[in-house]
């Protein structure tokens, strides 16, 4: 009889480990959310040197996670899995340039939530430097300006006088025409035309980007639809970080804005 209370003693000693360790196991995962990123789409999301995750969006988290008191580990996986990783739970948090279409019922997925905006951004106009003087885009009248085929600019210039549009197929070689005087202007989104631009030592010396946008995107961070709580506390956190100047500064560091 003795032995047999003893047996029993030693079982719910064990179960007791097992469901303790299981809890705290449990309540450690929840009080760390996991973010996945696509480091493909500099300066928004990037790897340095070190082969780091750097970035305007990895900034953005990492603020929105000291102001909401969330502990939070970033992890690089492909642009294509984003939302994938999302609906079976691999991670919790999506953010990677990810827009809002610009048709609602585009952005309607049953299965993923979108925060507030966190960023309004679009194309930018792309001058070099025997253009002149640039005001806006009422300067681009008898210029011939560059624009990427299925460019959401297309529809703002086709409809200004005087301006002559030349579309590629890659805008990459609109930079190489516009260097050459080829074409007088082009335009493009403005992480593209900071990575160009900005980060690159053929185009820096010779071209301006002109920072009022021609066009406009809502950047977004993507979680599991119904998940409403964590969906909350970013929200919280992009509201703090608009309200006390953090936002602002960030995007003068990373699109060099002033």
């Amino acid at each position: 009889m003795m032995k047999y209370r003893k047996i029993c003693l030693l079982l719910t000693a064990i179960l007791l480990i097992f469901f303790t360790t299981n809890s705290c196991s449990r309540l450690f995962k929840k009080g760390r959310y996991i973010v996945a990123t696509s480091p493909s789409t500099p300066p928004l999301v990037m790897l340095d040197a070190d082969k780091d995750i750097i970035g305007f969006d990895i900034d953005i988290v990492n603020q929105i996670a000291l102001r909401m008191d969330m502990n939070v580990k970033i992890i690089p996986v492909l642009r294509t899995n984003l939302f994938y990783g999302l609906i079976d739970e691999t991670y919790d948090i999506a953010i990677a340039s990810i827009t809002l279409p610009a048709e609602a019922s585009e952005a309607e997925n049953p299965e993923i939530d979108y925060s507030d905006p966190y960023l309004e951004i679009g194309e930018v106009i792309v001058i070099s430097e025997d253009f002149g003087e640039y005001s806006g885009l009422d300067d681009l009248s008898g210029k011939i300006v560059g624009i990427e085929k299925g460019s959401d600019s297309k529809r703002v210039l086709v409809g200004r006088k005087g301006i002559t549009i030349k579309e590629y197929s890659k805008i990459e070689n609109a930079y190489e025409d516009i260097a050459v005087g080829k074409i007088d202007a082009l335009s493009a989104n403005l992480p593209n035309a900071v990575q160009t631009v900005h980060l690159s030592d053929e185009y820096n010396r010779i071209l301006e980007i002109h920072p009022e946008p021609v066009t406009k995107k809502q950047y977004v961070i993507a979680v599991k639809s119904g998940n409403n709580i964590l969906l909350n506390k970013i929200n919280s956190g992009i509201e703090k970080i608009k309200k006390d100047g953090s936002l602002q500064m960030l995007i003068e560091k990373w699109f060099f804005t002033q």
